[in-house]
């Protein structure tokens, strides 16, 4: 079978690493509100969807399962709650893979951590992340960890941070996992965004990708206002909302293992429980946009109007790392 072609039927599953994830000396044990840089921001700007008492042994999001009405893999509303389940490492690892927008930013949190103290001061200049789908970044300090396959751009001030991370992960000789990631933040006014493009290779002996992922999420934790894009493979969601506190709604569109594009209503406090009711009597799930309530007008337009990620946002293939540089694909940091 081609390569091309297993994308859905060698990996349904991001990952499942059964150790935990290690980038150099450093452990990643982080949970989406308590360590880390990046994780407990965006954990107050999008929603953390707690998964039942009796289902904490979560079933990971799996690719390969046909569409169904059951809920687990394969069913278009599980992929929009397991997107951004909560991820304590202690209970989860090994069983919520990166498919999970928290589960994923535990490797971003690890690269900045262990690898920005090493970052040296360059001239100022536009760094053009080694994925160019993600927007350039003007950095000040840079680094390439090529013993520990990482390498990190970024500028800090009083109020702001900017960053460009690239890091490869393997637990096989044929088998990488590539992150290419980029992050802004301003203190002052809370606004943050992180761009993060994610791919699986499973036979490195070609550079073409087997399974791949990209999130955009922007907002502002004080407020718990976000707007989030996110695909995997043909699962799409476009979402904004609040994601905190009674009385505050999030509307997702979202499609998925040829389903149509549907529309769901989300109370700020849902959680699986919530996720699972809606599954059974859908009482605030739409597919025509003109009948959504008036708790969510106010994003009503961007949702139905800002267009899903395709495919041609996805890394599909290392060779277009850093095409055109010294450091073509690979996921350095390409900087003077």
């Amino acid at each position: 079978m081609e390569k091309g072609k297993r994308i859905y039927l060698i990996a349904g599953v991001l990952m499942l690493v059964v150790t935990g994830f290690y980038i150099g000396c450093g452990q990643v044990t982080s949970t989406p509100a308590s360590t880390g840089y990046f994780n407990p921001l965006i954990a107050n700007v999008t929603p953390v969807f707690t998964p039942s008492a009796s289902a904490q042994a979560a079933q990971i999001f799996n690719l390969r399962a046909q569409s169904t009405t059951e809920w687990g893999a394969g069913n278009p509303l599980y992929f929009v709650y397991f997107s951004m389940r909560e991820f304590v490492s202690s209970r989860d690892e090994g069983r919520v893979d990166r498919s999970n927008l928290y589960k994923l930013l535990t490797d971003v949190d690890s690269v900045f951590t262990y690898a920005s103290p090493d970052a040296v001061a360059i001239t100022e200049q536009v760094i053009t992340p080694p994925f160019a789908g993600l927007s350039p970044i003007t950095c000040n300090r840079a680094t390439n960890e090529v013993s520990e396959k990482r390498g990190i751009a970024l500028k800090e001030t009083t109020n702001t941070l900017a960053t460009v991370l690239g890091w490869i992960w393997s637990d096989s000789p044929l088998k990488n996992e590539y992150g290419i990631a980029t992050a802004t933040r301003d203190a002052a006014s809370n606004n943050l965004t992180v761009d993060l493009a994610y791919s699986v290779d499973y036979d490195i002996t070609t550079s073409e990708t087997d399974y791949n992922l990209r999130g955009i999420v922007s907002g502002n934790p004080a407020l718990h206002e976000f707007e989030f894009r996110y695909i995997i493979g043909n699962c799409q969601i476009v979402a904004k909302g609040i994601s905190r506190g009674a009385g505050n709604y999030m509307l997702f569109k979202y499609a998925g293992f040829g389903s149509g594009t549907s529309y769901i209503v989300v109370p700020g406090t849902a959680d699986e429980d919530w996720f699972r009711a809606q599954n059974t009597s859908p009482t605030n799930i739409y597919t025509d946009p003109a009948l959504l309530p008036a708790s969510v007008e106010a994003y009503k337009t961007w949702v139905v109007n800002t267009a899903f990620l395709t495919t041609s946002d996805l890394l599909t293939d290392t060779a277009v790392l850093n095409s055109g540089n010294s450091k073509q694909g690979t996921i350095y940091i390409n900087y003077l």
